[in-house]
C-alpha cells in the first residue's frame, strides 16, 4: 500500500530522475507478486487534517508523474487495485504479467475511489468506469488490454524486462523533443482545441 511517506519519496525520486540527463526514463513496479493494492488511507489517522495531507501527497504524486518529461512505464508484476490502478493509469505505458487483475474495488469496503478518479476518469469511458466502480469489478489482463489500459500481457516474470525495453525504444530520439511532446500531452488533457 502507498503511504503518504512513500508517495512523498516517490515524488522526490521522480523529480531527481527528471533533472538527471543521464536517466532516460523510469519503470515503476511492485515487490513480489503485487504491483500495488492502493493507498494506506487508514495510516493517515482519524483526523481530517491527516487525511487531507494523505490526499495531497497522492495528488502531488500524480502531478509529478504527469510532469516527468520522460517515458514512465508500469511493469505490472501483479494486481493493481485502487490507488495502484491509478498509478498504473498515470504511467505512459503498462505491461501486465499474466494473472494480474486491475480495478477500483473500494465500494466493496464502504469507500469510493475519490483520489483515483483524478487520473482514471480520463482513461475509461464513463459506462466502463462506473461498471468497474459500482460493482467493485476486477479486470483481467486481457480485459484491461481491450480497454487500452495496458499495452501487453506478458508471461510471469517478464514485465520489468518488457518495460525497460519500452523505455529504451522511446528514448532513442532527441530527449528534449520527447520531453516537450510528453509535457504538452499532459498539459492539454481536458482542454478544448
Amino acid at each position: 500500500r502507498v503511504t503518504q511517506g512513500m508517495a512523498e519519496e516517490l515524488i522526490a525520486a521522480l523529480d531527481g530522475a527528471r533533472r538527471n540527463p543521464d536517466i532516460l526514463g523510469c519503470v515503476l513496479t511492485g515487490h513480489g507478486d503485487v504491483f500495488c493494492l492502493g493507498g494506506d488511507y487508514q495510516g493517515a489517522g482519524p483526523r481530517i487534517s491527516g487525511r487531507m495531507e494523505f490526499g495531497r501527497a497522492h495528488i502531488d504524486l500524480f502531478d509529478t508523474m504527469a510532469r516527468f518529461g520522460k517515458p514512465l512505464v508500469a511493469a505490472l508484476n501483479g494486481n493493481a487495485h485502487a490507488g495502484g490502478f491509478a498509478v498504473m493509469i498515470a504511467c505512459d505505458l503498462a505491461f501486465a504479467e499474466e494473472g494480474a487483475t486491475f480495478g477500483l474495488p473500494e465500494i466493496a469496503h464502504g469507500l469510493f475511489p475519490l483520489l483515483a478518479l483524478a487520473v482514471v476518469r480520463d482513461a475509461l469511458p464513463k459506462k466502463a468506469l462506473f461498471d468497474i466502480v459500482y460493482n467493485a469489478r476486477l479486470l483481467s489482463g486481457d480485459e484491461a488490454r481491450a480497454l487500452h489500459l495496458v499495452n501487453e500481457v506478458v508471461p510471469r516474470g517478464a514485465a520489468v524486462a518488457r518495460a525497460v525495453a519500452a523505455v529504451e525504444a522511446a528514448s532513442r530520439g532527441n530527449p528534449d523533443i520527447l520531453g516537450i511532446g510528453r509535457d504538452l500531452y499532459y498539459a492539454m488533457r481536458g482542454l478544448s482545441p
